[in-house]
């Protein structure tokens, strides 16, 4: 078809459909190839787990949750286990959040050790301070939070240079009893 049309229009038709071409491209790509590659990472969903507030314990949260996502965003989210030791996770902890302006708010865990908080609810006014509260037990992180609220993105197993390791209530299940999980 191109051979009936002259040189120079045949390359401006050309020329018009390669930018047509990029502009698709652009606007179909418009993903974040980093934060899509770490979402694969996480790979699929556990059996029997249906996606909902139960799902992924432990993982990072705000990699799906987030404004650029299909997933309702939160400005908070995360996984507290019973203590260093095991993956077993706690039910009806308060995480009590304070941020730098003074704003306060909690958000209670439910039966897979999860909680979040929803900007509506709460919009992080950064940095922020967190403690786990729970039967007379008290935990208070040690140092403020300046990156975004999913606690997975600091605490993962194992405890290294670049991670604090799993969020726990129970510091010495020896001195400090562990709550009864309402859930099991």
């Amino acid at each position: 078809m191109l051979a009936s049309i002259p040189y120079r229009a045949g390359c401006q038709v050309l020329g018009s459909a390669l930018r047509v071409s990029l502009l698709i491209a652009a606007v179909v790509g418009c993903g974040d190839p980093v934060r899509d590659q770490a979402i694969e990472a996480l790979g699929p969903e556990a059996p029997g787990v249906p996606p909902g507030p139960f799902h992924r314990p432990g993982q990072p949260c705000l990699l799906c949750h987030s404004d650029a996502s299909k997933a309702p965003p939160f400005s908070f989210a995360g996984t507290v286990y019973i203590d260093a030791a095991s993956l077993t996770p706690i039910d009806e902890v308060r995480v009590n959040l304070v941020d730098s302006l003074g704003g306060r708010f909690s958000s209670i865990t439910n039966c897979a050790g999860n909680f979040f908080v929803r900007p509506q609810e709460y919009a992080l006014e950064g940095p922020s301070w967190v403690s786990l509260q729970r039967d007379g037990v008290l935990r208070e992180m040690e140092t403020p939070i300046y990156r975004d609220g999913s606690c997975a993105g600091c605490h993962v197993d194992p405890v290294g240079p670049a991670s604090a390791g799993h969020v726990f209530l129970i510091d010495d299940p020896m001195v400090e009893e562990a709550p009864l999980s309402r859930c099991f």
